[in-house]
């Protein structure tokens, strides 16, 4: 149905998924929300080797920026004719991502990330005529950058601990934005500490088998018996499953490991005797739907090499908080799960899978894409464009990159502690 505007457009750049949600900028509501792959995965899944696309290719640069600018017209497009306006009523749009899609998105040279001291170009907040960018929207309309932290913390970070209100909580909390490029901030009202790691694709269906992003279809959530190992799963839009997103990993994991499926090294256990686990083209898997129960074809399982890619993303993000909680110390309130597959992920899966920790009287709250509702608030509201440079002005952040301990704890967090010892 037709709303009465003005519009305005707000868009989460992640490595893996762009996230356009389109607003009315009066009455500050949501009209509609539309997502898309990164059209650079082509380029490289993670960043590091996006930006080497970029220094070893002639014209790479224009490529990686004409494919974000392309992708957020699309969405921008999508959005308005969900409700029925031309793009030409969109007078305003915020962008966040991390650092390296910011200067992908504005077409700088990202070369400085990828070497120490891993110093962005341009770090503090922008805004240009949405034109000169390359934005389809209206000719007079302006395009807002919330500020960047540090090469590898970037304006999503800010709008995540803006959107959690974590600069304002008066109990000590945790913000992890569960994605390609994990950022994590620590802190209160007093201090926040802030860091990145990258987990790579899983948590966002990549490098898994079956793995898809986040839409229809997708299986996110699965349960199963510990006595007969039969499944029962939940899909996006309770459509019939055709592939699993990161939400339903994790879920599959931790169910596997309460099954006693899965070992502490992350192997399957040999000793369970079921028609779902069985050898297949890439080692052992373990069956959750089979091919006359979904319109694939085939069975969709979870295979050895799955677990093991979920087993990195979340040994990178758990030594990650390790580091944050020895740094700023362990007492945790509340944890705040977000990300573009944070708002499915059981609390409790999070750390059964040892994601997460368990900290005693702590809340744990999923709240969905922080980044994308932290880009939605500066749209709407100059003031919060205000907090969000006195956030980013104000975060300490901490190098992970060169860190020894790193390395040893990302080891370590690679195990499931929570499972049965094989």
């Amino acid at each position: 149905a037709r709303e009465d505007g003005p519009y305005g457009v707000a868009i989460d750049v992640g490595t893996t998924t762009v996230v356009a949600y389109l607003v009315d900028l009066l009455k500050a509501r949501i009209l509609s929300t539309k997502s898309l792959m990164n059209p650079q995965i082509p380029y490289g899944d993670d960043i590091i080797t996006r930006i080497s696309f970029c220094q070893q290719t002639e014209g790479g640069l224009q490529k990686l920026h004409g494919s974000l600018i392309s992708c957020a017209n699309s969405l921008i497009t999508e959005a308005c004719n969900d409700i029925g306006i031309s793009h030409e009523e969109v007078m305003e749009v915020s962008v966040v991502g991390n650092t390296a899609m910011h200067h992908f998105f504005l077409g700088i040279n990202p070369q400085f990330l990828s070497f120490a001291p891993y110093a962005p170009a341009i770090s503090s907040a922008q805004e240009y005529k949405a034109r000169d960018v390359g934005l389809k929207v209206a000719p007079s309309g302006y395009v807002y950058f919330l500020p960047v932290k540090a090469g590898f913390v970037g304006s999503d970070a800010v709008a995540c601990v803006l959107s959690t209100r974590l600069h304002r909580s008066r109990l000590r909390s945790l913000v992890i934005d569960i994605g390609t490029n994990g950022e994590i901030a620590i802190g209160d009202k007093n201090r926040i500490m802030c860091c990145s790691t990258a987990a790579g694709p899983a948590f966002e269906g990549g490098h898994i088998k079956w793995g898809m992003r986040a839409a229809s279809g997708a299986i996110n959530q699965v349960r199963i018996d510990p006595t007969t190992l039969e499944v029962g799963l939940k899909t996006i839009h309770n459509r019939p499953p055709i592939g699993i997103c990161g939400s339903g990993l994790i879920s599959a994991v931790a169910e596997l490991i309460r099954t006693g499926c899965i070992l502490q090294r992350g192997n399957f256990n040999h000793s369970i005797k079921s028609s779902r686990l069985r050898d297949g083209e890439d080692g052992n898997e373990f069956v959750l739907s089979w091919k006359d129960e979904n319109p694939t074809g085939h069975d969709i399982v979870i295979t050895q090499k799955d677990i093991a890619e979920l087993q990195m993303a979340k040994g990178a993000i758990r030594a990650g908080i390790s580091i944050m909680m020895e740094s700023f110390g362990p007492e945790i309130r509340r944890i705040y799960l977000a990300g573009a597959g944070g708002n499915f992920i059981d609390p409790f899966d999070a750390q059964l899978i040892d994601l997460i920790p368990s900290p005693p009287n702590c809340q744990i709250i999923a709240c969905g894409n922080a980044a994308g509702h932290g880009a939605c608030l500066a749209l709407v509201d100059m003031k919060k464009r205000r907090e969000a440079q006195r956030i980013a002005g104000s975060m300490e952040y901490i190098e992970l990159a060169s860190s020894t301990r790193f390395q040893d704890l990302f080891v370590s967090h690679m195990f499931f502690s929570k499972a049965i010892d094989s």
